[in-house]
């Protein structure tokens, strides 16, 4: 097995933990569970997807302040590749360019591919955790292929908000945000066995930091 990639950007301290898998040995519920909880029409736009931008607006709305992004999983892509943190108009209205950008240059599958490794996961000291692979092996101490499907279903819950749903520091409601991707798969139709033989994900696995 391939140990992760430690990355150190020139010119900062911050580093990057990520284990790339090709598509093809990614678990299609993970896949599944992504798509459903974080962009359930991913397969039916090119980039932006208007209806979920106005879904967004209504709910936030509904409830007096943000509980929902439109981003799609390409826009998350190219702002994870492209753009700083920062949260601008100008940054937005770039980040949904270049979202257009690689929709036409990249095929569903790419783009699917490079998301599951790119997005960030949660942090490990100075050490950002980036991919799903990279993410079962410090949460669950498992290679990707053998997780469960709860357990895919709270990374793939995780990435709204990595650090307040980290199944290290915040186990509860981490568990409760797998319980909503659960849902989620079940509404849109995400196939998995009935929800008894889904199985709780143990807490996050206690074994040496090996990036300390």
């Amino acid at each position: 097995m391939l140990e992760p990639q430690i990355i150190s950007y020139l010119g900062t301290t911050d580093q990057k933990a990520s284990n790339y898998k090709h598509l093809s040995d990614i678990p299609k519920l993970l896949i599944g569970a992504t798509i459903a909880i974080e962009d359930e029409r991913f397969f039916k736009h090119h980039g932006i997807d208007v209806l979920g931008i106005g879904r967004a607006m209504l709910k936030n709305i509904a409830a007096l302040r943000i509980v929902e992004g439109g981003s799609t999983l390409t826009q998350q892509l190219a702002k994870n590749l492209l753009f700083s943190p920062r949260r601008t108009i100008g940054r937005k209205i770039m980040e949904a360019f270049a979202a257009l950008s690689l929709e036409q240059h990249l095929t569903k599958a790419q783009i699917l591919e490079l998301y599951m490794n790119e997005v960030y996961l949660g942090q490990e000291g100075a050490v950002a955790i980036h991919g799903v692979a990279e993410a079962a092996h410090v949460f669950f101490g498992k290679k990707l292929e053998d997780i469960t499907i709860a357990e895919a279903a709270l990374l793939a819950g995780i990435i709204k908000a990595p650090s307040h749903y980290s199944p290290r520091k915040h186990f509860h409601a981490a568990w409760a945000r797998t319980e909503i991707v659960l849902d989620k798969m079940e509404e849109t139709g995400t196939h998995y066995p009935s929800r008894g033989g889904t199985g709780t994900p143990t807490k996050a696995h206690h074994h040496k930091n090996r990036f300390a």
